[in-house]
């Protein structure tokens, strides 16, 4: 393949090729990506990657492990701009998907795929960066007040360590756990809850991915996650259509996000609250 020439100015018809080629070369890695997700052992690895890029799409996430597995805190070029980071000269960029809106020809709008160029901070000018996680110590004790709310029990049926109750509206909590595993099985009850319905579809039909979403959360809370069959969840992906897999994995995303912000309204709460007392000791 000849050289191109950096100085030539390439026509609008040139450059739009270009850019469908890049797409569909990012699609194939997305692709190749979300095969690999069959073995237990990768889809594990996802989900540590999930729970390291919290903020980012499954899609994107998947687009980063193949391309960079060590990142750690990947942004945009720009977005390092506006906080003065510079990133450094000859890296080469994550490419990840973006969304657009566009006016489609008979006047409705749709939705399109854009190829977006990132970077991780080992490829600024950031030198001895800690992402280590903010201070998530008060968790355990405020996810126990989140609705629908939890309460500890001595005993539950079947050796459950938490159980939700969807016609109470209460979780179970067996009494005398460790903060992780405190952390991770309301989680799960609080995934389920979202899964299900509020109890309408079976908990069984949701279990596994559940235990996936609070896997996630618990680890980006920076608590010791335990063990979780992710074989469940690779066993069924054989035969699903690649979308069908990501958006499985989307719905697991989405659970551990919807429960996050009521933990982030709660932790706020918290702060507010000894705040104001504070002033008022004073």
């Amino acid at each position: 393949m000849a050289d191109r020439d950096e100085n030539r100015t390439i026509s609008s018809d040139e450059y739009a090729e270009f850019k469908r080629q890049e797409q569909a070369e990012v699609f194939d890695m997305l692709s190749d990506a979300t095969q690999k997700l069959l073995s237990p052992d990768r889809l594990k690895e996802y989900a540590d990657k999930q729970a390291q890029l919290f903020r980012h799409s499954v899609s994107n996430v998947l687009l980063i492990m193949e391309q960079a597995p060590e990142a750690v805190w990947v942004r945009s070029y720009d977005d390092w701009k506006k906080d003065g980071v510079a990133v450094l000269k000859g890296e080469a960029g994550i490419k990840t998907l973006g969304s657009y809106r566009f006016q489609k020809e008979d006047g409705t709008m749709g939705m399109g795929s854009r190829v977006v160029t990132m970077f991780d901070v080992k490829q600024t000018a950031i030198r001895d960066f800690d992402i280590g996680s903010p201070s998530y110590r008060k968790v355990p004790d405020v996810i126990m007040n989140m609705y629908p709310a939890s309460v500890e029990v001595q005993d539950l049926p079947n050796g459950e360590l938490a159980v939700y109750d969807p016609k109470d509206k209460l979780i179970r909590v067996k009494e005398g756990l460790d903060p992780a595993t405190k952390v991770f099985v309301i989680a799960r009850e609080h995934a389920i809850g979202i899964m299900t319905g509020n109890g309408y579809n079976p908990r069984e039909s949701v279990l596994a991915q559940a235990e996936m979403s609070a896997y996630i959360l618990t680890k980006h809370y920076g608590f010791d996650t335990p063990d979780v069959d992710f074989g469940k969840m690779s066993a069924g992906y054989p035969g699903k259509e690649e979308k069908e897999v990501r958006g499985q994995l989307g719905i697991i995303r989405f659970s551990a996000e919807t429960i996050d912000r009521k933990v982030q309204e709660a932790l706020e709460l918290d702060r507010s609250t000894r705040n104001k007392e504070d002033r008022e000791a004073r």
